[in-house]
């Protein structure tokens, strides 16, 4: 009976470990029974790596926020020079425009000349030109004259010294004309008058540029007519009042 009851035993100890190491033998993975969906459900990994499809979603996550960083970094970029101009247009008037320039149309004639212009306003310059002329280019036809035709401007741009402008001028001058057989010299008081003009600034680099305009105005003049020959004898006396061109530059600009 004891026999029996031995063997019994042995039969099943046997059988259990043989159901136990057949399990192993199959590759360990225990059969989990669940009704979650299967991205959901949490994967046995001995190997301790995380598995690629889990990789490429955190990949997948991390793309936006990367396009993200990068859509911010272009916008600041561009932000900045849109941040600058206005700094720059805002700067306080110890930074204002400046500059010297030369009318090289009136150069080329022997009448020399040099103006200052300087910034009074967001938008508004001074312009301040000196001509001068003191020696005769011939015998019979010369010009000897100091002028000054002061011009308040007003620029269509964001910023003085660049593109179009629009003008308001005043002149005035002393002259001694030789021409053909009648020489013309101011008379008590100097050329005076005003008028308007149209102009265009064009910067070449950062310092200098070139600059056009022509205006249109009125000029009163008193002046004596005399013969055009040495310690020519007075002819007349005469006041006119004259409409016209009164400015024209083609102007060399250096602007600091």
């Amino acid at each position: 009976m004891r026999t029996n009851i031995l063997r019994t035993v042995t039969l099943a100890v046997g059988l259990l470990a043989s159901t136990v190491l057949w399990a192993q033998q199959q590759g360990g993975k225990p059969k989990v029974m669940t009704s979650a969906a299967p991205e959901e459900t949490a994967v046995y990994n001995p190997s301790g790596k995380a598995p690629k499809a889990t990789a490429q979603k955190a990949s997948d996550k991390q793309k936006p926020a990367a396009r993200n960083n990068s859509n911010k970094n272009a916008t600041a970029k561009a932000e900045k020079p849109r941040r600058e101009k206005r700094v720059k247009a805002d700067t306080p008037a110890g930074a204002r425009y400046h500059a010297l320039k030369t009318n090289v149309a009136f150069d080329a004639i022997g009448a020399l000349n040099l103006a200052y212009e300087v910034q009074v306003h967001s938008r508004m310059t001074l312009d301040i030109p000196v001509t001068w002329s003191l020696w005769d280019a011939q015998r019979e036809h010369a010009l000897r004259i100091v002028a000054l035709q002061p011009e308040l401007r007003w620029w269509m741009g964001d910023e003085p010294g660049r593109g179009h402008f629009f003008g308001l001028h005043a002149h005035v001058a002393w002259y001694n004309l030789k021409w053909d057989d009648s020489r013309y010299q101011d008379a008590g008081r100097p050329l005076m008058g005003a008028g308007l003009s149209y102009g265009y600034k064009l910067p070449i680099t950062e310092h200098w540029g070139a600059e056009f305009n022509v205006g249109l105005g009125y000029a009163n003049m008193k002046y004596n007519t005399y013969y055009n020959v040495e310690n020519g004898a007075q002819k007349d006396t005469r006041i006119r009042n004259y409409f016209g061109p009164t400015r024209l530059g083609l102007s060399l600009v250096y602007r600091f």
